[in-house]
């Protein structure tokens, strides 16, 4: 048996070993890896009962990924999502500017940055699949969109875009709320989801609810081979797989995720154009009340 090192990173070994799994260890690891701080604080028969595996599951995971027991793996995944997601500068921040930059470093870094993710995104973008999402969101008789954390707020903002050009879409932030809804949905809905890994619980537990009563489920997320992208009709990926000497990839990867829905709602605009445009219109008319007039409002 091989022996574990910690120098290795268990997270990224267990991703690496994640597609050889059996499905009831896959099932384990994409858990761990939707959280491993998490399980890092469980112990093995919490663990069992949380994701529905005997504990002689668990043992076998461990000795997998060539450890002696479950006591070695919460040591590991302490250690390194400690080292991945702990309290420091570099975690939270990034490497590519200090805290001594001045702010036109910070600015400099931060523009590279998102141009190269923006690029990458678009370029790596599979656009057969965007005309098809397009298509299907265009004809939809109602459409959710959902993300937690991170990407709730890139979710939110796509669906205030069809909201606004006459799409009828709804984004909700409570889970329950939202998987109450995803059960009411029927053939002719769209549900979309946007999560940046695809392993959280939320997102594919939401698609599996979608899907099996006959509503079409988009997921736009990084990574092709994650739970929610397998589980959806349509994936999108946002496609950076490389972010550089930057550690801040929550930011660079909702830039991606922008890029990826900008070009989908054109796309959708395109095929509704009159709609669109009369909706354009009718919405741009109702907030006009609330724009500053400065020709009325400026001062001598």
């Amino acid at each position: 048996m091989s022996t574990y090192q910690p120098s290795s990173g268990i997270i990224e070994r267990i991703r690496g070993l994640l597609p050889t799994m059996p499905d009831a260890q896959r099932s384990l690891a994409e858990l761990v890896l939707g959280d491993p701080a998490a399980v890092a604080r469980m112990t093995i028969v919490e663990l069992a009962e949380r994701c529905g595996v005997s504990t002689g599951t668990i043992t076998r995971f461990c000795r997998a990924l060539g450890m002696n027991g479950y006591a070695a793996l919460r040591i590991a995944l302490a250690s390194d999502s400690g080292r991945i997601g702990g309290g420091t500068w570099a975690a939270h921040i990034g490497t590519d500017v200090t805290e001594g930059d001045d702010i036109r470093r910070v600015a400099n870094v931060i523009s590279a940055n998102i141009g190269r993710v923006v690029a990458e995104a678009i370029g790596n973008l599979d656009l057969a699949a965007v005309d098809r999402a397009a298509s299907l969101l265009a004809a939809a008789r109602r459409v959710m969109v959902y993300g937690v954390s991170g990407s709730a707020t890139t979710a939110l903002g796509f669906q205030q875009r069809l909201y606004q050009i006459g799409v009828p879409a709804w984004f909700d932030t409570d889970t329950h709320v939202a998987l109450a809804g995803a059960a009411l949905m029927t053939r002719g809905d769209v549900l979309v989801v946007v999560s940046h890994n695809g392993r959280t619980r939320e997102v594919c537990d939401l698609t599996d609810e979608a899907r099996s009563h006959g509503a079409r489920t988009i997921a736009v997320t990084n990574d092709l081979a994650s739970p929610v992208a397998r589980r959806a009709e349509l994936a999108l990926a946002t496609a950076v797989y490389e972010m550089g000497s930057s550690d801040t990839e929550n930011i660079l990867a909702r830039h991606a995720q922008l890029a990826v829905l900008d070009v989908l709602y054109i796309a959708i605009a395109q095929r509704t154009f009159e709609q669109t445009r009369e909706a354009i219109a009718i919405t741009t008319e109702a907030v006009r009340p609330y724009k500053i007039d400065e020709t009325v409002d400026r001062v001598d």
